[in-house]
């Protein structure tokens, strides 16, 4: 004979409790034990204790059970948040599991939160943390292909215009040269980079600097000087630009103005390919 409905909420509450018990002991095994997903939040809220404030049938399978947790941080700060967590049946007719929650984690952490918002991929039928994290996820591919292209705009615009070097005293090398910005952007940090070769073309030594410490603005040109202290019996070298991953990254994320389709225009892309 199966469960009644009576049964299963009940079971459902001790899933529930149980949870929160491995929260607030740190027991990591026994979170995912009864919350697998829990180890895809980036964070979630830690708990002292508990109170079940209702739980019901959202169908005929998926229970929601809705709580108040209660914790105080070291510092004494109290905190109360309202969590529900839903629960779907097992091949055994058992809801031992949670499957999703709303409001176990703090999606404001997440650094793509403020990205997903802005390029219109979340909306309001995205309440649920699963929900949101899969959100997240597309808005990280999305934001993959911003990175790529603002760094092929880099690359193909910001250049260096002239340079050249000389061996000197004791193996070294030294030179000047000058890198003008043909892009939009002003671009902090631009970093050059120098292979010294021998006369077959194999690499000897490579050397790194700062064009500059400051910014380089749109259509400006900036002059900079090297010194590499060995490069051996170098015959020539080449010189490349390379810029900061971490700047482009937080230009995509939270610099960069959005009308707020882009995630729609994304998705129509792919339909058409």
């Amino acid at each position: 004979m199966g469960c009644t409905k009576k049964e299963k909420l009940s079971q459902a509450n001790e899933t529930v409790k149980m949870l929160f018990s491995a929260i607030k002991a740190d027991d990591q095994e026994s979170m995912i034990k009864y919350y697998p997903n829990i180890s895809l939040f980036d964070s979630y809220y830690k708990s002292d204790s508990i109170s079940i404030n209702s739980n019901e049938f959202i169908n005929d399978s998926l229970i929601s059970v809705k709580v108040l947790n209660q914790f105080t941080n070291g510092f004494g700060k109290k905190s109360d948040n309202d969590i529900i967590l839903y629960l779907l049946p097992d091949s055994l007719n058992q809801y031992i599991e949670i499957s999703d929650s709303k409001g176990l984690t703090d999606h404001k952490e997440n650094e793509l939160y403020s990205f997903a918002m802005k390029i219109g991929c979340i909306d309001s039928s995205d309440t649920t943390d699963i929900q949101l994290l899969k959100k997240f996820s597309e808005a990280y591919i999305l934001s993959l292909q911003y990175r790529l292209e603002l760094l092929l705009d880099f690359t193909k615009n910001v250049r260096v215009v002239s340079w050249d070097w000389e061996t000197g005293y004791g193996g070294s090398a030294s030179g000047k040269g000058i890198v003008r910005n043909n892009t939009s952007f002003r671009i902090p940090d631009v970093q050059y980079v120098i292979k010294y070769m021998d006369r077959s073309g194999s690499v000897i030594t490579t050397d790194d600097g700062y064009v500059s410490y400051d910014n380089l603005y749109p259509n400006e040109s900036k002059a900079f000087t090297f010194y590499t202290s060995y490069v051996g019996n170098a015959y020539k070298a080449s010189i490349s630009l390379s810029f900061d991953e971490d700047m482009i990254k937080d230009y995509v994320l939270n610099s960069k103005e959005y009308e707020g389709n882009e995630f729609q225009m994304y998705l129509d892309s792919l339909k058409i390919k």
